[in-house]
């Protein structure tokens, strides 16, 4: 009791309980959420679950990504950015959306008004995609087996069939051990953005294909070096782009070239962390803008400057 007491005034000291006191509640939310998720698996196929401001998505229990949804707060502090940062009347485009997390996310903070755009070329993972969009009634997503690479055509995807469904790829995946082969058709997003009349007017993008970042930048080189591209969020994970190719070390590049700047984001201070460069990228999902100043508005920050709140984070 006494220890209890004397780490209760540590915290205090340091301005931290509050994190403590969430974090804590966190943890013990998803202890619960484990007990539920093994308590139902084996005796259905699937269950319908919020995921907060009145969005449910229906999770499969033969996928890993459905489990982290739901018992792991999979990619909290991205979900934290989306909520923080969208608004009533954008345009937000998931490549890579597997079953909705993001696209329901964004569907609900743009509004009638606002417009999201859903990628997942997957046949199995796409249907339930939609299942999830027609589960809220939401008439604002548009939802598009097709993946976006450099060029146009058709190309062979590994789809897994043992539960890895969230590192499907083009590439061979880093994750599981048996998948099947679709062919999937691909367009570029220049291409694409010219067609459905969306040069300019996008607000964001995130960009999630398990290796194939460079790719989908490569089919983009038109609208993403203009000064009115939209924002990204994109996964930078070393063992996923060496599977197809690539290097994080290229993607950053990449980005640096159309005039990105590159950060993450602390959801506690709402505010842009410099990213450096990095030897490795274990898995990081990197913010990539270049209005800096208008984000920070988004965000809640009265920067003049223009330049990001943050300082820059340790490799």
């Amino acid at each position: 009791m006494i220890g209890k007491f004397t780490r209760l005034i540590s915290y205090l000291h340091r301005g931290t309980l509050l994190d403590r006191i969430q974090s804590e509640l966190r943890e013990r939310n998803q202890k619960r959420r484990h007990i539920r998720w093994n308590a139902l698996k084996g005796r259905r196929e699937y269950f319908e679950a919020g995921i907060g401001h009145g969005i449910r998505m229906r999770l499969h229990f033969d996928s890993e990504l459905a489990r982290l949804i739901y018992c792991d707060d999979f990619e909290g502090n991205e979900r934290r950015f989306l909520k923080a940062f969208l608004r009533a009347g954008d345009v937000f485009v998931d490549v890579g959306a597997n079953i909705g997390l993001f696209s329901l996310i964004a569907a609900d903070r743009v509004g009638t008004l606002g417009t999201v755009y859903a990628f997942e070329p997957c046949r199995k993972t796409f249907q339930r995609l939609v299942e999830n969009t027609e589960l809220n009634h939401f008439r604002n997503i548009q939802c598009f087996r097709l993946a976006l690479s450099d060029e146009r055509g058709e190309s062979p995807f590994y789809a897994s069939e043992d539960g890895f469904d969230a590192w499907n790829s083009f590439a061979p995946p880093i994750q599981g051990k048996s998948f099947s082969k679709e062919m999937i058709p691909c367009e570029t997003w220049d291409r694409f953005a010219h067609t459905h009349d969306l040069v300019g007017r996008v607000t964001m993008m995130k960009i999630d294909v398990e290796g194939w970042e460079s790719r989908v930048l490569k089919g983009a080189r038109e609208s993403f070096s203009r000064e009115d591209a939209p924002l990204l969020q994109v996964e930078f994970t070393d063992k996923t782009a060496a599977s197809a190719g690539s290097s994080c070390m290229e993607l950053y590049h990449t980005l640096r070239d159309f005039g990105y700047h590159l950060f993450t984001y602390n959801p506690r201070r709402r505010e842009l962390i410099h990213e450096p460069l990095c030897d490795r990228y274990p898995y990081v999902n990197l913010i990539a803008a270049k209005r800096i100043g208008e984000v920070n508005l988004r965000l809640g920050k009265s920067i003049t400057s223009g330049k990001p709140a943050g300082s820059t984070r340790q490799c």
